[in-house]
């Protein structure tokens, strides 16, 4: 009965299934885009060569890294299970765009050449490229400001650049993006690292990275090397890290508010939309819902009805919106290059918003069919 009462109008179910579509669009961009930018400040840590990471007590994020010893690092070397570690120099510089001459920050990842530090493809076999003092690797999918150094470097196999205003040479690219602490990014050797900041101190690093024996126990080394460290330094599983730059910024900037806000206006117009079509429906059946009523059945049993064409609308609305969205992540992807796509959790939670936003609204529509007497009908 409820199939036959959402279907008996296919002007009025088109109308439903394109709003309910179209809410649930609008649910699935503001929830991609929000994890997106998220994942995009998870992006770095997840790169970094290590399974354990070592950082100063106040690290809150990449952004603002406070320096400590790198004797501390080494000092895991003393522990059994570690097979080596690797210093990891960070800081914002200041690169000057080619063509406009306009400066802008510039993330700069120090590295040793001695092993792969941070794991990206496109560098893991070509260190070689960045040992000759004043050479880098540059992050193709910096923003546009920038300058188009890729299509350089196509060319040109090299370019020249300027940073902190001293000469290097671009060598190579990377790609990495985009995130709340920098608009590009460059890798240098270490000696490179230490010419673009002459005043950084040699013996100071931003991050440490420990890599260990195959087999070894990273929770196990880890409480075994924290006793070991001052109180200024502490500690991480490579997931701990992630999880404080994420925690930082999800504290500190208005992003999920924002997008949560683009959440509840997708739910109220679908919800709107969704009720209109209900309420309309009721109004013009009043007839036959009264005489259903007539014939003894109670109001649990006609209200059902128009939750159960809630519930086939939901259902219904989905099934566009879901494959609509799946193929605007994949552009978005495309041309922005954030990491953003479809996962099942995220199809199952709109799932579940569009189930309680349907037969909300299903609900709300059934108040007239409560005070309902077949008497005032017939």
């Amino acid at each position: 009965m409820a199939w036959l009462q959402v279907s008996n109008n296919p002007a009025k179910m088109s109308i439903a299934l394109a709003g309910i579509g179209f809410s649930n669009l609008l649910i699935f961009f503001q929830l991609g885009l929000m994890d997106s930018i998220y994942n995009s400040q998870r992006k770095p840590i997840e790169k970094l060569s290590a399974d354990l990471t070592m950082v100063s007590s106040g690290y809150s994020n990449l952004g603002s890294l406070q320096e400590f010893d790198r004797s501390r690092l080494y000092q895991a070397l003393g522990v059994s299970g570690v097979a080596a570690v690797s210093p990891l120099r960070i800081a914002r510089g200041s690169w000057i765009t080619p063509e406009t001459k306009q400066k802008f920050d510039i993330f700069i990842y120090g590295v040793g050449l001695d092993r792969t530090t941070l794991d990206f493809p496109e560098i893991e076999n070509n260190l070689y490229k960045i040992q000759p003092l004043g050479t880098a690797f540059f992050d193709r999918n910096a923003k546009k400001q920038y300058g188009d150094i890729f299509a350089k470097i196509k060319e040109n196999k090299s370019t020249p650049v300027e940073i902190n205003d001293k000469s290097i040479k671009i060598v190579d690219t990377f790609s990495l993006g985009a995130t709340f602490s920098a608009d590009a990014n460059l890798i240098t050797s270490d000696a490179t690292f230490l010419y673009l900041f002459p005043n950084q101190q040699a013996r100071k690093i931003q991050l440490g990275l420990i890599h260990l024996k195959p087999g070894a126990s990273a929770i196990s080394i880890q409480k075994a090397l924290q006793p070991l460290m001052p109180k200024n330094v502490k500690v991480l599983t490579r997931a701990e890290l992630a999880d404080l730059e994420l925690s930082y910024w999800k504290k500190n900037s208005s992003v999920g508010f924002i997008f949560t806000l683009g959440v509840l206006v997708g739910f109220v117009v679908g919800s709107i939309i969704v009720y209109q079509i209900l309420f309309g429906d009721v109004m013009n059946s009043l007839p036959q819902y009264a005489t259903l009523k007539a014939m003894g059945y109670r109001d649990l049993f006609v209200i059902s009805i128009v939750i159960q064409q809630s519930a086939i609308l939901a259902v219904a609305g989905f099934i566009p919106g879901v494959l609509l969205s799946a193929g605007l992540y994949a552009l978005l992807a495309n041309v922005t290059k954030l990491t953003i796509y479809m996962t099942t959790l995220r199809a199952v939670q709109v799932l579940g918003i569009t189930f309680i936003m349907c037969v909300g609204s299903g609900a709300l529509a059934t108040r007239k069919l409560v005070k309902l007497d077949p008497a005032d009908v017939f």
